[in-house]
C-alpha cells in the first residue's frame, strides 16, 4: 500500500492562512454599512448562537453505478455551526449518510455515514471590488465510524477564502492533511486507514454558488489532484417548491473519486432527486 504524499500542500495552505490573517486585520476596521448588500449563503453566514452551515438535503431516490451495495439508495445530509461565546470562533458539524433503504434482502442497512466535525475562525467580511471577501481557517476531522478494513478517516488543517457579490459566491477550500503513522498490519486499529486518500481528493475544493432572482440556485463543486489525474465534480440544481418558503426541489449529479470515504478510491457516477431544506 502506498504511503501518503502531498507535494506542495504546505506552501499552498500557508499562503491561504496569510490571506486569512490579512482579512482578519482589515475586516476588523470595516464598517457594516460599507459592505455591498448581497444575498445570503449559509456556508459563509456570520451569526451568534446555533446557525445553519452546509446544505441540508434528503434525496429519496439516487442511482449510482459502482460502489459497495445496491445501486439505488437514499442519501441525506445535515449540517450546523455554533458560534463560541459570541466570538468569530465556530464549532461545526456535518453528516452525510448513504442508506440502502430499498435493499430489503439485506435488511436495508446504512451503507456508509461520514461524520465531519470542525473548529474554525471566521474573519469579519470586508468590502472588495463591489462585493465582499472573508475567510475561514481551522481544523477538520472526517471519519466513517466503521471498523478495520472498512474504516476511513483523516484530519486536516484548512483555509477557505471566499468572494461574494450580489447573487454569486466563490469559495476555495485549501487543505493540508495531518500525517499519520502507517498500520503495522491491515487489521491494526491504530494507524492510517487510507494513506493514499489525497491522491484521489487532492488539496483543494472549489465551490461556485449562483442564485437567480427567481430563487433558483446552482452549486458546483470541483476538486482533484493534477498530479494523479483523479478528480471529482458535483452539481446541485435547486428551485423553490410551490407554497414553501424553506424547501426546494433539488436535482444532483456527480462523477469522480471521493464521493464518500468508504469509496474514496472508486470512480462513482450518481444522479438523484429530492428536497433541500437549507442552502
Amino acid at each position: 500500500m502506498r504511503r501518503w504524499s502531498f507535494p506542495g500542500a504546505r506552501p499552498g495552505v500557508a499562503g491561504a492562512v496569510l490571506v486569512v490573517v490579512w482579512l482578519a486585520g482589515a475586516g476588523a476596521g470595516a464598517r457594516a454599512q460599507d459592505l455591498t448588500p448581497v444575498e445570503g449563503f449559509q456556508i459563509v453566514h456570520q451569526g451568534s448562537g446555533l446557525t445553519l452551515h452546509d446544505e441540508w438535503l434528503i434525496l429519496p431516490f439516487t442511482h449510482a453505478d459502482r460502489y459497495h451495495g445496491r445501486n439505488t439508495e437514499v442519501v441525506f445530509q445535515i449540517s450546523a455551526k455554533q458560534a463560541l461565546a459570541g466570538s468569530h470562533f465556530y464549532f461545526a458539524y456535518t453528516q452525510i449518510s448513504y442508506w440502502q433503504a430499498y435493499n430489503a434482502d439485506g435488511s436495508a442497512p446504512f451503507r456508509d455515514t461520514n461524520y465531519r466535525p470542525a473548529a474554525f475562525y471566521r474573519t469579519p467580511a470586508r468590502p472588495f471590488r463591489g462585493g465582499q471577501v472573508g475567510a475561514d481557517a481551522g481544523f477538520e476531522h472526517e471519519s466513517n465510524g466503521q471498523r478495520e478494513l472498512l474504516s476511513r478517516s483523516w484530519n486536516q488543517i484548512y483555509a477557505a477564502p471566499h468572494y461574494q457579490r450580489d447573487r454569486l459566491l466563490l469559495r476555495l477550500k485549501l487543505r493540508w492533511r495531518i500525517p499519520e503513522k502507517a498500520k503495522e498490519t491491515p487489521l491494526s486499529a491504530k494507524g492510517d486507514d487510507n494513506p493514499d486518500i489525497t491522491d484521489y481528493l487532492g488539496s483543494a475544493d472549489l465551490h461556485l454558488y449562483y442564485r437567480w432572482h427567481n430563487e433558483r440556485q446552482i452549486h458546483l463543486l470541483v476538486r482533484g489532484n493534477p498530479g494523479t489525474g483523479r478528480g471529482y465534480a458535483s452539481l446541485n440544481l435547486s428551485q423553490p417548491l410551490p407554497h414553501e418558503q424553506r424547501a426546494w426541489l433539488v436535482v444532483t449529479l456527480s462523477h469522480g473519486y471521493g464521493e464518500s470515504l468508504l469509496d474514496y478510491d472508486r470512480k462513482v457516477s450518481r444522479a438523484g432527486i429530492g428536497f433541500m431544506l437549507a442552502r
